[in-house]
């Protein structure tokens, strides 16, 4: 190929001049020859052109390994220059690695995975005891403050056991989300309330007053064939997500609907939306768009969707809200089928 460099000597693109058949295999780029890479993939990055213009003005060939985002893959590359002088032509031979790395990557996606799960569990088991011992301490303390006459002094008792209750809430959930993420899952399917889990996750979190809730359920979904445990944690995580993006107030929307052979569980919120960018992240563990979190709630969420044969998925925008979507196939979640229009 050919570089083309700008009047200060910055590459600005390269010409193919010559192509062979293993080059539209290995790129997917079909007639390049005489065309300009920018033509042929308007969002190849600008590193590929300082690497090629470096290797036409030094002379000096080049080995490495890189990924072309505009054409999905990676690339093992030597390249090199060709003639002499002022020509600036770039011979490459490079092969397509993209199958190799994605293994590699799957592969250490596993082992940081194994050993996040490992930790968690052992950090959780740790928690847990000293956690009880204070839930049971603070009970007895509640017991005590109600028989005190009423001043001034019972009231700040009663503000600061409060706020001792929703930091405890607060670990607790942590705590959950860690041993929820960390256990081998063994979905244990029965015949389950719907209807009344919903009002059981809303009445668990306290929902803040500047919140509006509202929800909705086909009269056919109000008994599920489900692990009620698991559809529990999965709903109360969202809900907490929910709320945690609403600092100012807003409307937190559930429902459940049938459609064709799936069940939709929609958890919509009005609150400030997901940046940009975070899809591939959203749902991996440690990962989280809040100054205050750990980054499990939405992994376990995935994690138990999941074992529960269904998926999840979201749409958002700035400013605007996040909708989380729950889809599980019907003959795996409801009782019975014969109840479904």
């Amino acid at each position: 190929m050919e570089m083309v460099f700008d009047a200060a000597c910055k590459p600005l693109g390269y010409r193919f001049i010559e192509v062979n058949v293993s080059f539209e295999r290995q790129t997917g780029l079909n007639d390049a020859k005489g065309k300009l890479m920018r033509a042929l993939a308007l969002n190849h990055e600008q590193h590929w052109f300082e690497i090629y213009g470096k290797i036409a003005v030094t002379g000096e060939p080049v080995r490495f390994t890189n990924e072309a985002r505009a054409l999905n893959r990676w690339y093992d590359v030597f390249a090199f220059p060709v003639g002499k002088g002022k020509i600036r032509k770039v011979g490459i031979l490079f092969n397509d690695i993209t199958q190799r790395r994605n293994l590699e990557k799957q592969l250490q996606d596993s082992e940081r995975l194994a050993t996040i799960g490992a930790t968690a569990g052992m950090v959780g088991h740790d928690i847990r005891n000293p956690l009880q011992a204070i839930i049971g301490e603070l009970f007895l303390s509640k017991n005590e403050v109600d028989v005190l006459p009423e001043s001034e002094a019972k009231r700040y008792l009663i503000d600061s056991i409060q706020s001792i209750e929703d930091n405890i809430f607060y670990i607790d959930k942590i705590v959950n989300d860690l041993q929820d993420y960390a256990k081998p899952l063994k979905p244990s399917f029965e015949e389950t309330d719907f209807p009344k889990m919903v009002e059981s996750v809303f009445s668990i979190l306290k929902i803040p007053e500047n919140i509006t809730i509202a929800y909705s359920i086909e009269p056919c979904l109000t008994k599920l064939m489900t692990d009620p445990a698991a559809l529990k944690r999965i709903l109360t995580n969202l809900v907490n997500n929910a709320v945690q993006a609403k600092p100012n107030g807003g409307k937190l929307t559930l429902d459940a609907a049938y459609k064709g052979d799936k069940i939709f569980i929609n958890v919509e919120d009005t609150g400030l939306g997901i940046p940009a960018g975070m899809e591939d992240k959203l749902f991996k563990p440690l990962f989280t768009t809040k100054a205050k979190g750990q980054g499990f709630g939405l992994a376990v969420v995935k994690k138990l969707t999941e074992a529960l044969n269904g998926t999840v998925g979201f749409e958002s925008e700035i400013g605007k809200g996040t909708l989380f979507i729950l889809e599980f196939p019907i003959q795996k979640m409801t009782i019975p089928l014969t109840n479904i229009p």
